[in-house]
């Protein structure tokens, strides 16, 4: 009996060794969680615009492994180190065991690719996260795990892009494009050093189009000195507190001196009004009448006072916007202020201000005096809070509609396109060198149309040369983009009357157009299979006339 339990462990014994040679000489497999071996199996969400259009997404993909360690030990590793030596150099496979063989579209193709080397492989499904990386798209998206900026890295950072299948952004990528190639006509047009330019959703503070014509994101990580862009705030501020009254007039002079101050605040052009309204000096965007508007308030209240007043407005502090990098801007503690501090901060100098806060402090006017919160999620929770009247407010944007028609913007008017807003030229102040008469900032904020807003906005040019003022550079951008936009927008809705229910013929199409025309006959974007690298629609499936119930998806290449 023991005999036999003896021969029974022996030959047990016998078999497990004959499995273990077996698996390792002849069998083997790649260790699955090998911590040589890298792979991408995370399903993160899918971005999309406001209108589902694809901005980030993923795509499945095969990646072949081959397990060196193993190939070595084979008699025949001489015959198979050629064919590795196609694709790597000797340096690169030394002293490793794992090598990356690719990455595939298909699990055969890569098996193709292997070839004899297949049994010495492991073929994994994983993720590539594709960018849509035009319009400046790269900047405002970052990537989660290899920029340490964007609504991306937000999204990461904040538990979201994991837990989530799809995330909604508030950006629309037709005003988003349109936007970006007027930005970047007018700095080659201008020789300029760069640009930046927003443009927010009025009610919900939603950011509809951000681009940045930099290296890196101005929009949220960089800032300015606003210049006169600052002066319908401090107008507001100064109404609601009955400092001023809204219908109060100045005596016009082309510089004047604030009482203890020695410093000139003068005019940046002469022009003899006499006397001038509130309304004349923000269409002249008067620096003489806004300072004797901050000499009244500083009679009135504190440097304190005003420094909060200026934080209550969003300046000094981020926005808290779905965007990691964002800076807090420079707004000096009063103890550091100097007797013409205010006086330079009402004409917008002594002041850093990145360009999110002044288009969301600009917007409040815009609102009705409520402030908004800036989002890029769409249908986010409107948050926010009253810091001007609605009173206050609607004046003001009743006196800005005139610089577009008598004032500073003139070059902003077309006829059909109301716009409202204030220009600014804001003098760059050098390191070493002070404020120079030979680099400015153009720019232009305001409100779209300007009877009952939808859309608010903000253009900054960096150092354009010849022409330099707000109102000749920044203006006329918005202008271009909204006739445009509205233009795209008819097109959008006779097409989807006239082709309704059928496939119209998109070759010739830009892609993003043909995206949008889709989306806007009512075909669900999921169905949508976009290939190739170029940017025109040059081959489409079905064929044109197809009746859309039929069709099961719709491929559009671009070669």
């Amino acid at each position: 009996m023991k005999l036999k339990k003896y021969i029974l462990l022996l030959l047990l014994s016998m078999l497990y060794l004959t499995i273990i040679f077996f698996g390792v000489f002849f069998n083997y497999k790649v260790i699955e969680n090998s911590k040589d071996i890298n792979i991408n199996n995370k399903n993160m969400a899918t971005l999309v615009d406001c209108k589902g259009n694809f901005i980030v997404y993923n795509k499945k993909m095969y990646e072949a492994w081959i397990d060196l360690s193993f190939l070595r030990r084979q008699k025949k590793f001489k015959e198979y180190e050629h064919l590795l030596l196609s694709k790597y150099t000797q340096d690169e496979i030394k002293d490793k065991k794992f090598l990356k063989w690719g990455k595939f579209y298909t699990k055969k193709e890569a098996e193709d690719n292997l070839g004899v080397l297949r049994k010495f492989s492991k073929i994994y499904e994983t993720q590539d996260r594709i960018y849509n990386d035009l319009f400046s798209l790269s900047q405002l998206i970052g990537k989660y795990d290899k920029t340490n900026y964007g609504i991306e890295k937000y999204l990461y950072n904040n538990k979201l892009l994991e837990t989530q299948k799809e995330q909604n952004l508030s950006i629309d990528l037709t005003l988003q494009r349109i936007l970006y190639e007027e930005l970047k006509k007018t700095v080659k047009e201008k020789n300029a050093s760069g640009a930046v330019a927003l443009i927010m959703n009025t009610k919900t503070g939603e950011i509809k189009a951000s681009v940045s014509i930099y290296p890196w994101n101005m929009g949220y990580m960089g800032y300015i000195e606003p210049g006169s862009t600052l002066k319908p705030m401090i107008y507001a501020m100064a109404i609601d507190e009955n400092i001023i009254k809204p219908y109060e007039t100045f005596k016009w002079s082309y510089q004047y001196t604030p009482k203890n101050t020695n410093i000139k605040i003068k005019e940046s052009e002469y022009f003899d009004l006499g006397t001038m309204d509130i309304k004349t000096a923000l269409a002249h965007s008067s620096n003489v009448a806004i300072a004797k508007v901050m000499e009244k308030i500083l009679n009135t209240y504190s440097q304190e006072w005003l420094y909060n007043s200026l934080l209550k407005m969003g300046f000094g502090k981020k926005t808290n916007i779905e965007f990691s990098g964002e800076i807090d801007g420079v707004l000096k503690n009063p103890d550091e202020w100097k007797s013409i501090t205010p006086y330079q901060i009402a004409i917008g100098q002594g002041i850093g201000v990145t360009p999110i806060q002044l288009i969301t402090a600009f917007n409040a006017i815009v609102n009705n005096g409520y402030y908004v919160y800036p989002t890029f999620f769409k249908n986010k929770k409107v948050f926010g809070r009253q810091i001007y009247s609605e009173r206050t407010s609607k004046k003001l944007l009743d006196w800005m509609r005139y610089t577009t028609i008598l004032g500073t913007a003139k070059d902003a008017y077309k006829e059909g396109l109301l716009i409202g807003g204030k220009t600014g030229t804001a003098q760059k102040a050098l390191k070493g060198i002070g404020y120079t008469k030979e680099d400015y900032y153009s720019l232009f904020e305001g409100y779209y149309p300007s009877i009952n807003p939808e859309y608010t906005f903000l253009i900054i040019v960096d150092d354009p040369k010849g022409e330099y003022y707000g109102g000749e550079v920044a203006a006329p951008i918005i202008t271009n983009v909204f006739y445009n936009y509205s233009k795209r927008k008819e097109v959008y809705n006779y097409l989807g009357y006239y082709f309704k229910g059928v496939l119209p013929n998109l070759i010739n199409f830009d892609m993003e157009e043909a995206k949008a025309l889709l989306i806007n006959l009512g075909y669900n974007f999921n169905k949508i299979i976009i290939t190739g690298s170029g940017t025109k629609v040059t081959y489409q499936y079905p064929n044109p006339g197809t009746l859309l119930k039929d069709t099961q998806y719709i491929e559009l290449r671009s070669d």
